[in-house]
């Protein structure tokens, strides 16, 4: 895929997130690896229902920011990933208002999967 269809791709999916309740306001973050091996990455503050595609961030895997908005400042977290990873390229970072909420619960047992499939 070219730079432009990825930038495209990642406008789309940030919205179907967003439409299903996966992420609320400015939480969560999306990023990919581009071919010359840049990371393409949603910008600070933005919401994933609203994303477009030529305001995404472009940083290199060195911390660089090169084009697009003011990344967020999650994309440090991304390049860690990438790095000690080679074989990851995209990730999808997303706080859903469902297990946020989930996770305040007093007394959740994390090794307790049953009530999380009720």
């Amino acid at each position: 895929m070219t730079e432009q269809q990825l930038r495209e791709e990642m406008v789309q999916i940030g919205a179907s997130l967003f439409s299903r309740g996966y992420a609320t306001g400015s939480a969560g973050n999306l990023s990919l690896l581009l071919p010359d091996g840049n990371l393409l990455a949603t910008p600070t503050g933005a919401c994933l229902g609203e994303l477009q595609a030529q305001r995404l961030s472009v940083v290199t895997l060195q911390g660089e920011w090169i084009s697009g908005d003011k990344p967020s400042k999650e994309v440090t977290f991304h390049r860690a990933v990438y790095l000690h990873n080679p074989a990851c390229k995209a990730i999808v970072h997303l706080h859903s208002h469902y297990l946020t909420a989930l996770s305040c619960l007093q007394g959740l047992d994390p090794h307790n999967w049953a009530l999380l499939q009720s």
